[in-house]
């Protein structure tokens, strides 16, 4: 680590004396001083992004598609987003670099000008998940009619966001521990109820079984009708789903080498027992066609969480799970502006944002850079002069798109890894982690995932659906990415290959420190103690 803080990439050789890169690893490892603990990757990973988006979007997207389409929506994108997970997986455990970001694997296996044009897209698809949030948050607050201003709401949520971001980052790790245990939780509870409650355990005594699946129906048409209407329900229900972050957090990671294995098995059972799941036992209680669902208000009362729990006649429980997601949606703007902070200091490291943005404070914080994001996040405004539900459903668009083109090129740069190692003779199965979907997966995801960034947007193109502020946030970003990709190719790298070629993508030196610094970390590590089903499940040990 440099006098002002920055991580610098070392430039040994892999011949270089371990002696001397030991001791130069351990004056590093020293001056890291706050650092994500193992568990809080893994709270990152099972409940880091369940924010609104999920516990109250998931109304819009049961009303839009019924519960069969649902389901089968949140399974397919699930699966697509572990497959892809996998991918970033791998080579995040291969190559961490301290304040690595996305743009930092497509530099080294794309070209600098992919690298350039994704740092951006990934910092401002994370920075405008911050301000997304807040908006969500004064909807979830509206579920109580308070009599305060949005614009004063719009301040206090900014500021407790940004003032957590600007301490340790292991006072946001503990906060995200605190808040997605909270959000796990009401999950599992949930879901036990809503077993109780179709089995006829409710205050009223009705069984319900699957009667919401018989009447209204296992799909919904929507737009149009017929079978081209359940089709088209089912690609809105792809589109409602977003997440992936793990893998970003390991250059701020211990011993990441190790880490991200363990995170991986995380993000599985998350995606199957915390998004798939709660999914199906909703909508054995919420029915499809409640006008709750489509009527657009405010806060938990379009929650088919909610819903399912007023018609079943529990009392005051709504109130709670109202509370609860308030707190998800400080949660995830918490994560979001770590991630999007973060990018922009690899941006900065990269010599592809200003070097202001690569300082930081005396606990590692990348402090301008977060101001950065802050500042984005002063968007939530927009909700002072236009409807928070219309301000919501822009941020949607935008944020859909810039990940949209993030997954995309990741999934590329996996596959140009995969060249690079085989040019290189590097043998795969000496990795400390590998995707088992491999080069299939990546072409799966790249297919998947430009399919659903064309339809972003699509029902603008329906018989009075038109509307202009929603077709140029659905698709404003692909000219942006554009914008950025040539504007970086015809000036500093006009000179630079299209693609690196196989044989000069720099593998080694990408991951040689990590594995010195944890050489260093091994000396001193805790031997597992305790066996508890818990930690089986997730890998845990010694944390």
């Amino acid at each position: 680590m440099s006098d002002d803080g920055t991580m610098r990439v070392s430039e040994e050789p892999m011949g270089a004396d371990p002696a001397n890169s030991r001791g130069e690893m351990q004056h590093r490892h020293a001056a890291a001083q706050t650092r994500l603990k193992n568990r809080h990757l893994y709270m990152i990973a099972m409940g880091g992004c369940i924010g609104t988006a999920y516990l109250v979007g998931s109304g819009r997207t049961l009303s839009r598609g019924g519960p069969a389409l649902a389901l089968a929506g949140f399974v397919t994108t699930s699966a697509t987003v572990w497959a892809f997970a996998t991918l970033m997986f791998e080579m995040a455990a291969c190559m961490p670099l301290h304040g690595a970001g996305a743009d930092t694997y497509a530099t080294r296996l794309l070209s600098r000008s992919f690298g350039f044009a994704m740092g951006w897209n990934y910092w401002y698809a994370y920075a405008m998940l911050v301000p997304f949030e807040v908006t969500a948050a004064t909807l979830v607050v509206g579920y109580w009619s308070p009599p305060v201003p949005d614009a004063v709401l719009i301040t206090i949520l900014v500021v407790a966001v940004a003032g957590l971001n600007y301490l340790p980052v292991g006072h946001s790790g503990e906060a995200e521990f605190v808040f997605s245990s909270l959000k796990l939780g009401m999950l599992t509870g949930i879901m036990v109820l809503s077993v109780v409650v179709a089995a006829g355990g409710g205050p009223t005594g009705d069984r319900l079984a699957f009667r919401y699946w018989r009447d209204p129906g296992p799909a919904i048409p929507w737009l149009v009708a017929g079978g081209k209407g359940e089709l088209v329900s089912f690609i809105g229900v792809l589109l409602s789903f977003l997440g992936e972050m793990v893998a970003m957090c390991g250059g701020e990671t211990e011993e990441p080498r190790r880490t991200i294995p363990r995170a991986s098995r995380a993000l599985l059972v998350r995606l199957v027992c915390f998004s798939v799941l709660p999914i199906f036992f909703v909508t054995l209680v919420c029915p499809s066609n409640s006008p709750e669902l489509t009527s657009g208000g405010a806060g938990a009362g379009s929650s088919p969480f909610v819903i399912g729990i007023k018609a079943a006649g529990i009392p005051v429980l709504d109130h709670i799970v109202n509370a609860v997601i308030l707190c998800s949606a400080w949660s995830a703007g918490n994560v979001y502006m770590y991630m999007a902070s973060r990018s922009m200091y690899s941006l900065a490291v990269a010599g592809n944002a200003p070097g202001i943005f690569a300082r930081r404070n005396k606990w590692g914080v990348p402090y301008w850079a977060v101001t950065s994001c802050t500042g984005l996040a002063l968007l939530a405004y927009l909700n002072v002069s236009s409807s928070a539900g219309q301000v919501f459903n822009w941020f949607v668009n935008m944020i859909n798109m810039a990940a949209f083109f993030s997954w995309i090129l990741i999934s590329c740069a996996y596959l140009r890894f995969r060249a690079a190692m085989r040019a290189q003779g590097v043998d795969r199965s000496t990795l400390p982690y590998v995707s088992r979907l491999g080069k299939p997966g990546a072409y799966l995801c790249i297919i998947y995932f430009t399919a659903i960034g064309f339809l972003n947007g699509f029902n603008v193109f329906f018989p009075g659906q038109w509307s202009v502020s929603d077709f140029l946030t659905a698709y404003i970003g692909t000219l942006l990415f554009a914008v950025l990709y040539i504007g970086h190719k015809l000036t500093v790298g006009r000179r630079d290959a299209w693609v690196i070629p196989a044989g000069e993508v720099d593998l080694f030196r990408a991951h040689e420190e990590p594995i010195v610094a944890e050489t260093v970390s091994l000396d001193a590590e805790i031997s597992h103690t305790g066996s508890s089903i818990w930690k089986r499940v997730i890998g845990k040990r010694g944390k």
